[in-house]
């Protein structure tokens, strides 16, 4: 069994599937109907670096998955996203279990939501109120680092989060 990266993390009996291969997002996000991804403040301090974080960002958005930015994403508009939306994220976490909320572009509930960037610890705490709460969404933790309340997850050395997330950008 994979374990959480920090050790207060309990997730209870149902925890996250383990993302072995980057095909399984690649299809996550082909088949969704309507995908979001959530980006942190940490988004482009990873190992991607800025310019594949960039080209993964474009991509997604090729692939019509809304983005919605937290704090500090100047970064975003650095490498031409600058309508990005913006959220808190505890804001975007309570509007995603609200089945009344059509979402940041009006066109109704999200059925996939991608993490990436996020403070571990912050990201934790959402991706629980979301498994309990809106338990129909699938969500999926992008970060290298296991994130045991998520439907789905890596658990990656730096290397091999690399190694992934270009071939995710590959495929999609």
């Amino acid at each position: 069994m994979t374990e959480p990266w920090q050790f207060g993390n309990v997730p209870g009996r149902l925890q996250a599937n383990l993302i072995t291969d980057s095909k399984i997002v690649a299809a996550f996000i082909k088949n969704a109907k309507h995908p979001i991804i959530v980006i942190g403040s940490q988004t482009f301090d990873t190992a991607l670096g800025k310019s594949d974080t960039a080209k993964l960002m474009e991509k997604l958005y090729e692939n019509n998955v809304q983005m919605v930015a937290t704090a500090n994403m100047k970064e975003l508009a650095e490498v031409g996203f600058r309508d990005t939306p913006w959220m808190g994220v505890v804001d975007i976490t309570n509007r995603l279990t609200d089945s009344a909320w059509m979402g940041v572009d009006g066109r109704g509930q999200y059925d996939l939501v991608l993490f990436i960037g996020v403070i571990y610890y912050l990201q934790s705490q959402m991706l629980s109120t979301l498994k309990h709460f809106a338990p129909k969404l699938k969500t999926v933790a992008l970060d290298r680092y296991y994130h045991p309340n998520a439907s789905w997850s890596f658990s990656l050395s730096e290397d091999e989060w690399h190694k992934n997330m270009v071939e995710l950008m590959n495929q999609i």
